[in-house]
């Protein structure tokens, strides 16, 4: 071999192994974080071979109030595209230990990411002043980003955060801003999970089905969204309603609703009503402010203008959130094909539940659903370099 094919030969190997060692690397890192996530809450092998976080309470303008958030730096020399990390509908908020530890996760894993406090979510609530309050934190997570180009920000949001998150990200002030969303256990469009909460149906396309509704997820989501009853006494007739229902369903609240205005009357026969036929007549007689933040909520209404990659990512099954409407937000997106599906059998709605190790259940659950968990982490982490072979 002469001289120059020698050159040229190395050459070649030095730009190979240049392009390879990027993806191994990230695939090595995929799969520590697999074992991560069988393990919940738990340290493991990747806390070994990475260093803590760095972590800064943060502060800054959104939704017309002072925000605070957590910043958590990478150790390492990531290339430290910034996720913003949506904490959901619950009390805790950016200070959940599975947000703080899932946070801790991405951070060891290359990403910059922030935590805001959304007061919405905390006061157990959907507003659309969330979504105001996600377009501020994109905004400032995008200012701390030095040396990082301004597009590669991303977002994971978690059952009924993920609406505000993906419509936040699909918003004209941003978009061009956003990189990916993860949706994880999200929907499309409110009417239909309202459906699916009040009378157990779903569809799309030619699924469709019926369960029994989760009793408890029905009363929840009354209390969920209680600040969108205008009357203060209809909504204090409603909570007494869903606490005494969330904690026993059998108690008959027939009479104390008849003490309800037209207006909160019309949210209890949507509520107790089991006829899926009659769901959008019944939402029809709900109050304009009410319908209008159906609709405003909905990602349905902005899948047009969303720009980013969609990581749609949902249970099989799910009694919180049909399937069907993580189906319909994959399908929105499949002409433009920048849309990564994942239906896990491995998690309960949003948190991981693995059968025992057996030698059936591995072969049957654990040898598919890794693969499935694998690639979804591996794509998510060749976002922080622009793709998967970037």
């Amino acid at each position: 071999m002469s001289s120059r094919r020698r050159l040229a030969v190395g050459l070649l190997s030095v730009a190979a192994l240049a392009i390879a060692w990027p993806v191994l690397g990230d695939a090595t890192l995929a799969a520590l974080l697999l074992v991560q996530v069988a393990s919940p809450m738990d340290s493991g092998p990747l806390y070994r071979v990475t260093g803590a976080p760095q972590r800064e309470t943060v502060t800054f303008p959104g939704g017309g109030r002072t925000m605070v958030a957590t910043l958590y730096r990478s150790p390492g020399r990531g290339a430290g595209i910034g996720v913003i990390l949506v904490h959901g509908v619950n009390e805790t908020g950016k200070d959940d230990e599975r947000i703080v530890w899932l946070a801790d996760l991405l951070a060891r894993s290359g990403f910059t990411v922030l935590t805001p406090d959304f007061l919405g979510f905390k006061s157990l609530t959907l507003r659309s002043s969330d979504v105001e309050e996600l377009v501020a934190s994109i905004r400032y997570l995008v200012g701390r980003l030095q040396g990082v180009p301004q597009e590669r920000v991303g977002l994971i949001g978690f059952s009924y955060g993920a609406g505000p998150t993906i419509i936040a990200a699909a918003d004209a002030r941003v978009r061009d801003r956003v990189r990916f969303v993860v949706s994880f256990g999200g929907y499309y469009d409110l009417t239909n999970v309202i459906t699916f909460i009040t009378t157990g149906y779903y569809e799309f396309g030619v699924i469709h089905g019926r369960i029994t509704p989760n009793e408890y997820v029905r009363w929840i989501f009354l209390r969920y969204n209680l600040g969108l009853i205008p009357a203060t006494r209809d909504r204090t007739i409603l909570q007494e309603i869903a606490e005494a229902k969330a904690s026993n369903f059998n108690v008959d609240a027939d009479p104390l609703a008849t003490t309800l205005s037209p207006e909160g009357h019309a949210t209890y026969d949507l509520l107790v009503n089991r006829d899926p036929g009659r769901v959008p007549d019944l939402i029809g007689n709900l109050g304009a402010n009410i319908r209008e933040q159906i609709r405003f909520l909905s990602p349905a209404r902005v899948m047009g203008q969303f720009q980013g990659r969609l990581f749609v990512v949902h249970s099989d099954p799910d009694e919180f959130m049909p399937l069907t409407e993580s189906l319909r937000l994959a399908a929105a997106l499949e002409e433009r094909g920048n849309v990564h599906l994942a239906v896990l059998r491995t998690f309960e709605h949003v948190r991981p539940s693995f059968p025992s190790l057996t030698v059936g259940n591995f072969l049957r659950v654990y040898v598919p659903e890794g693969g499935k968990l694998f690639w979804l982490v591996f794509d998510l982490l060749r976002q922080r370099r622009g793709g998967w072979w970037t």
